[in-house]
């Protein structure tokens, strides 16, 4: 849900727009909702909508320990992420990742090991293989240690698409 008020305006540079500013508390409830604790990190790309979404959502749930800017998370492709999460310290345990689509929704069919649809088990499973919408959550567990995190090592615990504004 971004603005396209700019004409020329470089992809990166687009801000959030009203609409996805309006249901940043949904977003946000969202969330917190499925938190037994406070965020560990938020790995954000550097881009305006994002800077915008996160700025709308933090103040809303339990404070990050940490909050890492990456250039790189900007249009990343599922290998970059996945090297993002490999990584990732063992005492983190918590992380919200965001980001932009296809790498975010293609990461997620890989942590899930379901990259064409045939293993989809319920309407969750089968959202997230028809698409990520822009601020939707898929929440995934994974049991091993950040580095050996792979394909097929999470397990889909949500699929939460924002509610309409």
């Amino acid at each position: 849900m971004t603005s396209w008020n700019q004409p020329g305006a470089p992809d990166h540079d687009r801000p959030l727009a009203p609409r996805g500013q309006r249901c940043l508390p949904g977003v946000a409830a969202t969330i917190d909702g499925h938190l037994d604790g406070p965020l560990d990190l938020v790995l954000a790309s550097t881009a305006t909508r994002v800077r915008d979404t996160l700025a709308g959502v933090l103040p809303r749930i339990s404070a990050p320990h940490d909050l890492c800017w990456r250039r790189g998370l900007y249009l990343a492709s599922p290998e970059y992420l996945f090297a993002e999460l490999n990584e990732l310290p063992d005492d983190v345990r918590t992380v919200l990742l965001c980001g932009h689509n296809p790498g975010l929704h293609q990461l997620a069919l890989d942590l899930l090991g379901d990259s064409d649809g045939s293993d989809t088990d319920g309407a969750a499973s089968a959202g997230v293989w028809a698409g990520l919408p822009p601020a939707g959550l898929v929440v995934i567990d994974v049991d091993d240690a950040w580095a050996d995190v792979g394909a097929g090592s999470g397990r889909l615990v949500e699929f939460a698409v924002p509610p309409e504004a």
